[in-house]
């Protein structure tokens, strides 16, 4: 009997392995001619915990011929192989890989530390709660009505200039659009809004509804930070935890003693290092508002010391370039600040700064927003322009954002507990809160080489030694249940830098799972799982979360039309298909220019 004959016999189940070996022998023994045997052995039946030997059983039979022993005997050995073999390929699918694990950025709910939740609420204590409320929409109105953080043709110089009389173009041919539109007469209960393409309406008031907001800016003072501290200080406590952890857990052994904390604010970034990264000694923080300051220290002396606190803890106002290698720092963080600075320079200026302050790592953290998701793009292209730093998150690549040019941004979201002062500020029912954030993690030197490529004799050892089961078993924290030796910490860290990551929340189907990732190519591309094709990487798609790291392989995969740059040349021939009233609109207005 030929051994390819038994292989499609070892795919199935271990569970359904015995008794087709069962069948396998009977039909083995019926081939075997009657002339070959003096006595025929009688017929037995075999349990399904046995271990198949045959040429032990022939062996009570008075003769037999030499070419059935050893025929018995190499079929016997045959099997028992294929049977471990098919322990280890077909076995239960695994409750998630190691590699699945140390990918998973995807965090359910951020719960505030009680001893933060305390120190705030005692201050908060004596605020009036409608000033508070009043003062929590204005600052949600400056917050929305900056989508566009420079205003068009404010400043001075050539670009300004050019600016106000783009402005002035649009604001023409939105007259014009209007004109025309009188001609129309619209439906019985139509409402018609007029859009000039390449342009969103400004977003409504809170405090006046019914008021288009105009970009502005709040200055905190006392009643504004207040307000910040209620609503918006639990939500920013939550994106910083979630980067702080991812980055605690990509790079094994990251300990950092110094940090800096750019537009610290209340101290969001403070409590996260104290729960994320002991190893902090130093922590300085820097915001322009006074009373931000003055906040964050109140907080800082309501909570109780406890061990394994940050010792020294410095606010100033101002950030001075540095001046020698002992005044940089390990970490710096910049959460939530350079959308709130007025104008792109400042801003480049900004971020040069903070990379000469940064010995090892600089993270940087800002609104879900597409203009915010540009700035960060935009400070991650110029530190990148340096040739001194890769790129660790969220690109797995240091080529250009593959969402520029494209309708689409990069961004993540969060979901934070609320504490009972912040649900009673924005009027909510609901304790949870999603917050969308766009971050970049940047450090120095060089991106590591793929421990795939350069050693392939260490992956050649993961996949051809494994250990039989009995072994795996018995030492669960250096094997697989299937006996593949574990990666180390330090090898996953390495192979995780070229392994997609899922940028929008996965599409789980009954059979398959879709995914949009963005590849180690630099291309957006929708990714098909199927249980047919891989029943693991089908298991742990469906376990997989926006932002998560994915090492497995796809079984098809698609570019995706939305995430492709634009080409200018091409939009006269490819433009999309016009709605039904816009089609009548442009059928009116050429019926009036007929005439």
């Amino acid at each position: 009997m030929s051994i390819q004959l038994l292989k499609p016999l070892f795919r199935s189940a271990p569970r359904v392995l015995h008794r087709r070996l069962g069948t396998t022998r009977a039909l083995f023994l019926k081939q075997v001619p009657d002339i070959m045997w003096i006595n025929p052995p009688a017929p037995f039946t075999q349990t399904p915990g046995e271990k198949p030997g045959w040429a032990e059983r022939l062996g009570e039979t008075d003769q037999q011929q030499p070419e059935v022993v050893r025929s018995l005997a190499s079929l016997d050995e045959c099997i028992e192989d294929l049977y471990t073999q098919s322990l280890r390929t077909s076995g239960p699918i695994l409750r998630g890989t190691d590699e699945v694990r140390f990918g998973r950025k995807y965090i359910g709910m951020v719960e505030l530390p009680r001893y933060l939740v305390s120190a705030m609420d005692s201050l908060l204590e004596a605020v009036d709660r409608r000033q508070l409320r009043s003062d929590y929409l204005r600052l949600m109105d400056a917050l929305r009505s900056t989508g566009q953080v420079t205003p068009v043709g404010k400043g001075k110089g050539n670009n300004a200039a050019k600016e106000r009389m783009e402005q002035d173009e649009k604001d023409r041919a939105k007259q014009e659009l209007l004109e025309d539109m009188k001609l129309y007469k619209p439906l019985p209960g139509e409402r018609i809004q007029v859009v000039i393409p390449g342009t969103r309406p400004p977003p409504e008031s809170l405090v006046k509804p019914g008021t288009r907001l105009k970009p502005h800016s709040l200055e905190y003072g006392v009643a504004e930070t207040l307000a910040y501290l209620a609503s918006m200080a639990p939500a920013t406590y939550g994106v910083v935890y979630n980067v702080l952890q991812e980055l605690s857990t990509r790079i094994p052994g990251l300990a950092p003693r110094s940090v800096l904390d750019f537009g610290c604010g209340t101290g969001s970034v403070l409590w996260a290092l104290q729960e994320t990264m002991p190893s902090v000694e130093k922590y300085q923080g820097i915001d322009i508002s006074e009373d931000m300051l003055i906040c964050a220290e109140n907080l800082v002396a309501g909570v109780p010391e406890q061990e394994g606190r940050i010792r020294d803890i410095e606010f100033q106002r101002y950030m001075a370039p540095p001046t020698s290698d002992q005044s940089k720092v390990d970490l710096v963080v910049a959460s939530f600040a350079l959308s709130e600075l007025p104008t792109d320079e400042i801003r480049k200026t900004t971020v040069e700064t903070l990379w000469q302050y940064t010995k090892d790592t600089l993270v940087i953290i800002d609104r879900g927003t597409p203009d915010a998701a540009r700035i960060v793009s935009e400070a991650r292209d110029q530190i990148l322009g340096t040739n001194q730093a890769y790129t660790m998150a969220p690109i797995p690549n240091d080529l250009p954002d593959p969402t520029k040019d494209t309708p689409a941004w990069m961004y993540f979201s969060q979901r934070v507990q609320r504490p009972m002062f912040t649900m009673k500020t924005k009027h909510s029912k609901s304790n949870t809160e999603d917050l969308s954030y766009s971050y970049v993690v940047l450090r120095r030197g060089t991106r590591p080489e793929n421990p795939v490529l350069s050693d392939p004799a260490d992956v050649d050892s993961q996949q051809h030694s494994p250990v039989s089961i009995s072994e795996a078993q018995s030492n669960p924290d250096k094997y697989l249940p299937n006996g593949y030796l574990r990666k180390t910490q330090e090898r996953l860290a390495g192979e995780a830098y070229y392994w997609p990551r899922i940028i929008l929340p996965p599409i789980k189907r009954k059979g398959h799972v879709t995914a949009d990732v963005c590849t180690v190519d630099g291309h957006i591309e929708r990714w098909v799982f199927t249980k047919s094709h891989d029943k693991q990487a089908y298991r742990d798609a469906r376990k997989a979360s926006w932002g998560d790291l994915f090492p497995h392989k796809p079984k098809s995969t698609t570019q995706r039309p939305y995430f492709n740059p634009k080409n200018k040349d091409d939009a006269d021939g490819d433009q999309p298909k016009k709605n039904r009233k816009a089609r009548r609109i442009e059928k009116h207005l050429q019926q009036d220019n007929d005439e």
